[in-house]
């Protein structure tokens, strides 16, 4: 496990990014690589990142998997708008957690809302505990298919982002995160399409 702390991944990482994997490639051969941002990491900016190293490195995209907790996906949406949506509109897997914990008319709620940003994600509704280790290994293996328009929508947030960043004037503090995101024995999931 390699952490990356000094900056936001489509900024000052990019290098620091494309060193780390390079180096872990060459050290460890692993068959997977799982890259997980801080709450406010954008998704869009990973991918980015990511599609930026394939061509130098022998990797390849596969899945984008978000977890949203299903209690609290409306505050969420509303408190932290762009970072939170942003997950939610570029992963091709949401993972619904905490589906135990909510009456089913919670968990269309937050299944109608992310419908609202992104149409087309496999949404899993499955308690974690009922899923097999090879759902979980199918989910991860979902192709993400990152056609020409995506690739465009993402160079346009990376543009805007940066544009964000000579406004404010700050070297990328982001502060802290508040994107519950436990991986717990209760959490859960459910195939719904």
């Amino acid at each position: 496990i390699r952490e990356m702390n000094s900056g936001c991944i489509c900024c000052s990482l990019a290098g620091d990014f494309e060193a780390s994997l390079r180096e872990l490639l060459l050290t460890y051969s692993p068959n997977r690589v799982i890259i997980e941002p801080s709450g406010v990491g954008k998704l869009s900016d990973v991918l980015k990142a990511v599609s930026d190293v394939e061509k130098d490195l022998p990797v390849q995209s596969n899945s984008a998997v978000t977890v949203v907790d299903v209690k609290k996906c409306k505050m969420y949406m509303k408190n932290f708008g762009e970072f939170f949506n942003n997950q939610i509109e570029f992963a091709n897997t949401i993972i619904l957690s905490r589906t135990d914990l909510a009456d089913n008319s919670k968990i269309d709620e937050a299944i109608n809302l992310i419908r609202g940003i992104n149409s087309d994600a496999t949404i899993v509704t499955t308690p974690l505990v009922k899923l097999s280790d090879e759902k979980i290994e199918e989910l991860l293996s979902t192709p993400l298919d990152l056609k020409k328009e995506l690739l465009d929508e993402i160079a346009k947030e990376h543009e805007h982002h940066h544009h964000d960043h000579e406004h404010e004037g700050h070297d990328h503090e982001h502060g802290e995160h508040c994107h519950d995101h436990e991986h717990e024995e209760h959490e859960h999931c459910h195939d719904h399409e």
